[in-house]
């Protein structure tokens, strides 16, 4: 098993280095001229003088490969660069917003898992009945309803008509709960969905068909027998929605007003701030990474046919 962590943990380090490959070179080869919109961002008058001090000051005259070990030198040690906006540090800018971010994920995350859960049992539970039906009516009305759709109806009618939960800022608890809803209910019917289509293929195997032999009901087959032999697969498609959750931050976030790292994104993309830029898109695929890692080493833990197909 330390072997296989070994080599995992090997191989998630060369994609964080790719990952940063591309991070770096998308952001270098934005249009227009770098310098000279830095210079523009500084205010005052602009000449060719000042731009040729930026590119200097930048090392935007350097090629391509030397400025990207200088970057990547920065940020091993913690400096991200400046915001060309505002001028403040863009690791503290991050330190700050993190917070916000984190309670999303995490938050969604456990949407995501209660309710693909809940309804993937119970739909295996009470097959193809009323529950059933109900269940996959309201994943599939899920699914193809758009993230922002789903926040600004949860705003209209849990804030605005029953006046129930807050809908603007980063405020507690309380504002936690419509966001991480957001965000969490579309991979939660996405969840259920491969839990119940998964439950219902391993009832029909000879093993399942043996234990009904003995006389044992179904919820026990469901949760001793069925059950198991889904959570890999279960398990890997909640990984790779917790990616996609944190991207979904960068919608639902400016939503609700809050002050995270999916804002700071998009407000970064408005006015063309490049260090905040790269350093998000860093951020975001280095965090994709680590979740893809931690899943991966779970799923083989809770797989023996994994871990002994490693080894061979």
């Amino acid at each position: 098993m330390l072997r296989i962590t070994l080599n995992r943990a090997v191989s998630a380090a060369v994609l964080i280095i790719i990952a940063s490959i591309f991070s770096f070179v998308i952001i270098a080869a934005f249009p227009g001229n770098v310098a000279a919109l830095i210079a523009e961002m500084r205010g005052g008058f602009v000449s060719q003088e000042v731009v040729d001090r930026v590119a200097v000051e930048y090392r935007l005259n350097d090629p391509l490969v030397l400025r990207y070990f200088h970057w990547l030198g920065d940020v091993m040690q913690g400096d991200l660069g400046s915001s060309l906006r505002t001028g403040e540090s863009v690791s503290t800018a991050l330190a700050q917003r993190l917070q916000p971010t984190l309670v999303l994920v995490l938050g969604g995350s456990l949407v995501t898992l209660i309710v693909g859960t809940s309804l993937g049992l119970a739909g295996a539970m009470w097959p193809n009945g009323l529950i059933d039906r109900t269940i996959r009516a309201f994943a599939v009305f899920n699914v193809s309803m758009p993230k922002f759709f789903l926040a600004a109806m949860l705003i209209y009618v849990f804030g605005v008509q029953m006046q129930l939960l807050p809908t603007f800022g980063f405020r507690g608890p309380a504002s936690w709960i419509l966001p991480c809803i957001a965000v969490g209910a579309v991979p939660g019917a996405l969840l259920s969905r491969l839990m119940r289509v998964g439950l219902e293929e391993t009832m029909s195997r000879p093993f399942i068909i043996t234990a009904k032999s003995k006389g044992f009901g179904r919820r026990r087959i469901l949760f001793r027998d069925a059950l198991p032999n889904i959570v890999p697969v279960f398990l890997t498609t909640f990984g790779m929605n917790i990616a996609f959750i944190t991207q979904s931050s960068l919608i639902i976030e400016p939503i609700f007003s809050w002050n995270g790292v999916g804002a700071y994104f998009v407000e970064a993309a408005r006015f063309r701030d490049l260090p905040v830029l790269q350093s998000c898109l860093l951020m975001f695929s280095i965090l994709f990474i680590l979740v893809n890692l931690a899943v991966d080493l779970i799923v083989m833990m809770a797989d023996p046919l994994q871990r002994r197909a490693k080894r061979i």
